[in-house]
């Protein structure tokens, strides 16, 4: 009976070594969010700076840039909810920020709308904080970049080891 029972576990460790190995995704995906003054559009100059210090460490890791794709919300007790509204025009505030000020000169992707954000998605300590979260950013790089998925490409050359 004891064998019975140990067998069907070394089976399923069989299997488990036998089986190809997971692979594990890689994203080069950057993200950086921006926080805006409740019901404002406008970029705090923190949040200025903080943006051109993420884009100086993105421009000396990566030599080559795709694009930056921009997601808008407002919290939901925020004055405007409207999808083409409030959290739209932080998006396209940021946006300028980064083609005018910035020179972010890769592609910057808007969305089409904004979304309210999901009270239970929000940090506890909201109340207490006058900011919120209004843009999100997602960096992407190109190629070569660190990721392992481009190990068959003939273009990829691995980084350097220091």
């Amino acid at each position: 009976m004891i064998k019975h029972l140990r067998f069907p576990g070394a089976l399923a460790l069989t299997f488990a070594m036998l089986s190809p190995a997971a692979v594990l995704a890689c994203s080069p995906i950057k993200v950086f969010y921006v926080h805006f003054d409740r019901d404002s559009a406008t970029v705090p100059a923190d949040q200025t700076l903080k943006l051109r210090v993420w884009m100086q460490e993105l421009r000396a890791r990566y030599a080559n840039h795709e694009a930056i794709y921009i997601g808008a919300s407002v919290n939901p007790d925020e004055r405007d909810h409207d999808p083409k509204g409030l959290g739209l025009e932080r998006a396209r505030t940021v946006a300028r920020v980064l083609r005018e000020d910035l020179h972010f000169s890769a592609r910057v992707s808007l969305p089409k709308s904004s979304y309210v954000a999901d009270p239970s998605s929000l940090a506890s300590g909201a109340a207490e904080d006058p900011r919120v979260l209004g843009v999100q950013l997602d960096f992407l790089p190109a190629c070569p970049h660190e990721c392992t998925c481009q190990l068959g490409d003939p273009l990829h050359t691995p980084p350097a080891t220091r």
